[in-house]
């Protein structure tokens, strides 16, 4: 299995809860099943996020629209009853069909084509390749979750000298453990609030703020530390 840095605390699925996702004729990948039973639910790179098998996903959404791929009448059929397992945030749908050769289907939100793979590795390996993520590659858990949006227009204003003054301080103030896209939209992740502080340094029109509960002395001191500076 591929390793990811761990954002947070973690909560990884019990092994009676992943056999229960796998009960009856329906075989899901093993190492999909592993994936769960190491990380938990959540998201990898904030763009392919990972979920439960759900077998009502693909028709309940899109039961009357299967033609927007190109699909022969079975394989549609299979797609139809598969178990949808993760989406990610450009609108691909990764799901699973009852066959034991290339189980798992990518639906693409900007292609006709479906991509068929072997395993869920191979699912993760595609992204990294596809979005240049050189292997450095984070999982970011949904347990126990929060997340604050701090806007930087106010009464229809953006102000992007604020903004720059906030990040300063942001910087100069507090301690991050690791700090990714430093160059387009920093993302600073804070293990000891179990999550990150997102800056949008192209747009600067706003900061996103990502906790876990169990941590939330800590995050509510950083989220005050950037609106008394939006005071100022």
């Amino acid at each position: 299995m591929i390793e990811l840095y761990k954002i947070g605390t973690v909560k990884p699925l019990t092994n009676s809860e992943t056999e229960a996702l796998s009960r009856g004729s329906f075989s899901l990948p093993a190492d999909y099943l592993d994936f769960l039973m190491t990380y938990g639910l959540g998201s990898i790179n904030e763009l392919l996020m990972i979920q439960k098998p759900d077998q009502d996903y693909i028709k309940s959404n899109f039961g009357d629209y299967m033609d927007f791929w190109t699909l022969t009448e079975s394989e549609e059929q299979l797609i139809l009853n598969s178990q949808t397992i993760a989406t990610t945030i450009d609108g691909d749908i990764i799901t699973v069909k009852n066959n034991n050769q290339k189980p798992i289907v990518l639906l693409p939100r900007h292609s006709d084509e479906a991509v068929y793979f072997e395993n869920f590795e191979k699912v993760i390996a595609y992204y990294n390749q596809k979005y240049n993520f050189n292997s450095d590659l984070y999982f970011d858990t949904n347990y126990n979750f929060e997340q604050e949006y701090i806007s930087f227009v106010s009464n229809g204003q953006l102000s992007k000298k604020l903004f720059d003054n906030v990040h300063e301080l942001f910087l100069n103030e507090v301690t991050f453990d690791k700090l990714y896209n430093a160059a387009t939209q920093p993302k600073y992740i804070i293990q000891k609030i179990g999550g990150w502080v997102y800056f949008d340094a192209l747009g600067k029109s706003a900061v996103r703020v990502k906790y876990q509960t169990q941590f939330k002395e800590e995050a509510d001191s950083i989220i005050k530390l950037i609106k008394d500076q939006m005071k100022n």
